[in-house]
């Protein structure tokens, strides 16, 4: 399957958290949820450049992305795509990042509605965005080059 196959642009529209798995120097695994748009065939998450998963890209660009339509809980397939990923930092594409971000997650009816519903969260929501170091804005760019729609995985049945 491939990154621009109508099934994995579908998948992409519906999921609302790109799970990025980064490796560091060291070769040490590392899985961060992020925010993410699409666009010009690529896969944009956003971030500051002293992230784990932003040190990480640096330092080795291969990443893998897990997508899940968390809206439908019947639906408990995974898309996986594989891709080079690069930290960019230019003001021009963090400046799109962020208004296409806003459409997504805050703008569209099913943000105003998740908005709502949670806004009871938003005072511990702002100590934790103002809480870390901050760093410089910067988006994850990646190329995908892989994509594959894992199906559900099977019950386990337990014994009681």
């Amino acid at each position: 399957m491939v990154a621009d196959d109508p099934v994995v642009m579908d998948f992409l529209r519906r999921a609302m958290v790109a799970r990025i798995a980064t490796v560091s120097r060291n070769g040490r695994p590392h899985v961060n949820p992020l925010y993410f748009v699409c666009g010009n065939g690529k896969i944009y998450l956003g971030t500051t450049d002293r992230t784990l998963a932003a040190l990480n890209v640096k330092a080795n660009p291969r990443v893998t992305i897990l997508f899940d339509i968390e809206s439908e809980p019947d639906d408990r397939r995974i898309l996986r795509i594989q891709g080079d990923a690069t930290v960019r930092t230019d003001p021009g594409l963090c400046r799109w990042y962020v208004r296409r971000d806003l459409r997504k997650y805050i703008l569209s009816r099913r943000g105003l509605r998740n908005s709502f519903a949670h806004a009871r969260l938003l005072p511990a929501v702002r100590r934790f965005v103002t809480s870390g170091e901050k760093g410089v804005e910067c988006v994850l760019e990646i190329r995908p080059e892989a994509a594959e729609l894992l199906g559900a995985p099977k019950q386990i049945a337990t014994q009681e």
